[in-house]
């Protein structure tokens, strides 16, 4: 099944050619076989480790065990580098190239770029990976380096304590696999489950397969879960499995076996009880009340099983090792894992270790001067097999460079026959890197881009659970080891300039079918970065098939998040603003924003609403409609022209504050009505900030409004700093220079301002943001090799974690937007039904279409072409204005019209 589904994602991801231009072209069927998947789909080899650098291998994915292979080199009984990804450890991600499936860490042994190890872990196959470790010296002094090979299983998080035997004819259903649970106290998050569980689903290590129905389940009157039965055990039995503390007693009615009323007593910890089935299809528990428990499943088979067999589950880390010395290798079998590991290395002096312990930061450092012990007895918490290669001695201003082929088969001998090529795979030279058609004005950049994009390419992890399975999974640094909704839709707008299909599957990670029980896959700050990235996406491929696979995925989202949909509590308000606070306390991504702080500080979080939730859905809502209009969908239309009206004015009658000059949080009384601007004691705006600057995203402002907006954003006196655009302004009396949002430099929202930049038709001011976004980020990057989070506003030193990717990729999009050939770039506005460039990139041609929910006004586009040119420009045969920021890059603004058309740019 998996060979098939992998088969059916790289027939649907072809190019196809048309003049300069490739694209995806996926059929809509193909995309659809995606629609019960949220995994990104790299491979069974990867940088997935949570916990130390290196390349890992899955041996089956819904079984959440991951093999990591790590380099920990370090001085010959000396200083020692291990490369922990949850802090800074002295080792950078590198390169990254998706195609070849080649990864690069740097291991600074001495800063900067003095003594180092280059580790390049090659994909040769499915099976194998090739590292390729060149240490490197250069310094005028010899350096005594070593180098520890490292393997080991790691388990997932929530590693069931006991399995279940289940006996001959039996069948074991875990009750959050249920058809149908319906709860008689509707809760918001009903339909939209965090963390992408099902509803009613908790997560621990003492239930049978770790997931259980909670408490919540048996507490209420009324709530009821349904399960199908198998046809064939209709007139069997159900064991049921639960958990309730010893002494308490909970009350369900059971449909299925008449209607018999049964009390569930605790024990404290998993207990049963049976009931006998009378040929019904399904079977229904309905909670009578009473004590807090929580439902493991049910065990149904043919004939009675009262106490079933539960087996102890322990984590196994220790493999069983056969090792050839004379020809340096050794295989691994792991009791939980499917099939052999291998290992062969190139000739060296080396020993073969274990190290019994569960971690090596602390442990490993303080037994670096034990090299006599063939194992080193830790807590024997954990397992590393160690292949120890010492000394490797580097002659000062040289190199030297060591391989080792790691390979994973079904059994020993498929193992042994891929280490017996190794003479053969070693000597195979690397993939050809593509060279980029980066323009000559954006060379002071280029390191910084190769160092995010690593970033970015490194910062996937596995297991990450969602919806009863484990996936891989795109994060914002390895810090933060879960889903992230808005995060990871800037995730997918770097990967939109990296690789496509990626993206797609980052996007596809977060929506869920129509009719699904969650709206969307939801974790942290509700902004639909997910529908930019779509369109960003959509204007890069032209594919039809993906904004018809995408639509009805986006528009559920759409409504949930408006409130017009499942347990949504979005639109409680009589003034339809719209707030998200029953869902997460972050409205925009800005944790200490001061409006936002104040609010949760007085509970008043049923009473206020901010800005950024209705303006995001007015412009949510326009792409939705652009996409409608293409379908000649008039009922959608219709429906979105009436939200767009209704969250337009009511962010006009009482958010829009003219003594701030920002649209403010709006206050409402205990029914509901609003009340006025949520101020401070002293009667100030707190929403002095880019929150309340919002609206010019959405297209709703009068001119007068979108001029005062404007001045506060650009203006070094409110929220243009020496570092770029902050998120608070600097005049406000609840301004610092110490926070984590509040006096810093973000990209998230900037990437925003520069879109909408376009849309309004000011190329100049879309400029300034992305050339000061580039210029802050590189110059901290070529500094410290890392590619921080944000950026104090002062003097625009990094801060945060230090190895991030999440918001931090619109860099990527400023930098080809300004400097890669055959890059067009618009705001939110404009849809590229056709976007072709020549085939020496001299000239372009596209077939544009517009938001036509919103008055006709001058957009503008940004082209990179081939910068040895001059060139022209005009839209159905009218001539434009051409702004040219450095050679190769223009920019054109076009005439105030809703009217689809032509943009023809050319040599002049």
């Amino acid at each position: 099944m998996r060979r098939k589904l992998f088969l059916v994602l790289a027939a649907m991801f072809l190019f196809i050619k048309s003049g300069h231009t490739q694209q995806y072209s996926p059929a809509l069927a193909d995309l659809e076989t995606l629609s019960g998947s949220h995994d990104a789909n790299t491979g069974e080899w990867g940088p997935y480790s949570k916990q130390y650098a290196g390349i890992s291998h899955i041996p089956e994915i819904n079984k959440g065990l991951r093999f990591d292979f790590s380099v920990v080199p370090g001085y010959y009984r000396g200083k020692v580098l291990v490369p922990n990804v949850l802090f800074e450890s002295g080792y950078y991600p590198w390169n990254a190239d998706l195609k070849s499936g080649t990864y690069t860490y740097r291991y600074e042994l001495e800063w900067k770029d003095q003594v180092y190890t280059d580790v390049e872990y090659r994909r040769i196959d499915t099976r194998t990976v090739m590292a390729v470790i060149k240490c490197v010296n250069r310094t005028k002094t010899p350096q005594n380096l070593a180098l520890n090979l490292m393997g080991s299983m790691q388990y997932p998080e929530v590693w069931p304590e006991k399995k279940l035997q289940i006996p001959e004819g039996g069948v074991w259903i875990n009750a959050v696999d249920y058809q149908k649970i319906k709860f008689a106290v509707a809760s918001p998050k009903d339909n939209l489950v965090t963390d992408g569980l099902m509803n009613g689903e908790i997560r621990n290590m003492s239930f049978l397969d770790g997931s259980a129905l909670g408490k919540r389940f048996l507490q209420e009157v009324g709530n009821q879960v349904s399960y199908i039965v198998p046809a064939t055990l209709r007139n069997g039995y159900v064991c049921l499995i639960f958990r309730a503390a010893k002494n308490t007693k909970s009350r369900i009615l059971v449909e299925g076996a008449g209607k018999e009323s049964i009390t569930l007593e605790g024990t404290g910890g998993l207990a049963t009880q049976l009931i006998r089935l009378k040929g019904a299809s399904t079977i229904t528990l309905r909670s009578l009340g009473g004590s807090a428990m929580e439902l493991n499943g049910l065990l149904i088979t043919p004939g009675a099983v009262s106490a079933p067999s539960l087996l102890e589950n322990p984590r196994l880390f220790k493999p069983r090792v056969i090792t050839n010395v004379e020809k340096r290798q050794l295989l691994m079998k792991y009791p939980d894992a499917p099939g052999y590991y291998g290992m062969r290395w190139d000739d060296a002096l080396f020993k073969i270790r274990e190290i019994r312990n569960d971690e090596l930061d602390v442990y490993f450092r303080k037994m670096v001067h034990n090299h006599v012990d063939s194992i080193l007895h830790g807590n024997e918490k954990g397992h590393y097999e160690n292949i120890f290669i010492r000394p490797v001695t580097v002659a000062p201003e040289s190199e030297s460079t060591f391989h080792c082929l790691i390979t994973h088969a079904a059994d020993s001998t498929e193992v042994g026959q891929t280490l017996s090529r190794y003479d053969q795979l070693k000597s195979g030279n690397p993939a050809d890197v593509v060279a980029g058609n980066d323009l000559p004005a954006g060379k002071d950049y280029v390191f910084s881009q190769k160092m995010l994009k690593a970033s970015l390419l490194h910062n996937i992890v596995y297991p990450i659970y969602a919806q009863r399975t484990y996936i891989k999974h795109y994060t914002p640094g390895k810090w933060w080891n879960s889903l992230y909704t808005w995060d990871s839709g800037f995730i997918a707008v770097g990967l939109n300039e990296i690789d496509l299909k990626s993206a797609l599957m980052c996007i596809n990670a977060y929506t869920t079918a129509p009719e699904s029980q969650s709206a969307f896959i939801h974790h942290g700050s509700p902004v639909p970065v997910q529908a930019y990235a779509f369109i960003d996406l959509l204007n890069k491929t032209q594919s039809k098939a993906v904004g018809q696979y995408f639509y009805p995925r986006l528009k559920q989202y759409y409504e949930f998040l408006c409130g017009e949909s499942g347990s949504s509590t979005t639109r409680s308000m009589q003034s339809k603003l719209l707030k998200t606070w029953d869902y997460f306390y972050n409205s925009g991504g800005w944790d200490d924003y001061p409006a936002q702080s104040a609010l949760h500080q007085q509970k008043m979080e049923d009473r206020v609403s901010p800005v950024i939730t209705t303006a995001q859905c007015i412009r949510f809502a326009k792409i939705l409609r652009m996409l409608a209009l293409r379908e000649g969908n008039k009922k959608d239309i219709v429906k979105y022209d009436c939200d767009i009206k209704l969250f337009t004015e009511a962010l006009q009658k009482f958010s829009w504050n003219p003594e701030s000059g920002y649209f403010s949080y709006v206050l409402h009384d205990a029914q509901g009505k609003p009340q006025g601007p949520f101020a401070d004691a002293k009667g100030i705006d707190y929403n002095m900030g880019m929150d309340g600057a919002y609206p010019l995203l959405s297209g709703v402002c009068s001119p007068e409004q979108q001029r005062i907006l404007l001045e506060k954003i650009f203006s070094p006196d409110h929220l243009w700093t020496p570092s770029g655009m902050g998120v608070v302004d600097q005049s406000a009396p609840y301004y610092r220079s110490d926070g984590y949002w509040n006096g810093s430099v973000w990209t998230p929202h900037q990437w925003f301002v520069w879109k909408t930049m376009l849309d309004l038709g000011k190329p100049e001011l879309a400029m300034k943001i992305a050339k000061k976004g580039l210029e802050v980020f590189s110059k901290e990057t070529n500094d410290s090799y890392h590619t921080f989070e944000h950026f104090l506003s002062l003097n625009g030193r990094g801060a945060g974690w230090h190895q991030f990717s999440g918001l931090s990729t619109p860099v990527l999009s400023w930098y080809n937007a300004c400097y890669k050939q055959g890059t067009v770039t618009t705001g939110f506005e404009i849809l590229l039904e056709k976007s072709e460039f020549d085939k020496d990139l001299k000239g372009y041609h596209g077939k544009l279409s517009f938001d036509e929910s919103t008055v006709a006004h001058g957009r503008s586009v940004m082209i990179c072409l081939n910068p040895s040119y001059v060139y022209q420009a005009s839209f159905n045969g009218k001539h434009l204005q051409v702004m040219e920021p450095h050679p190769g890059l223009i920019c054109v603004t076009l005439p105030a019209t809703n009217k689809s058309g032509e943009l023809i740019v050319k040599v002049k």
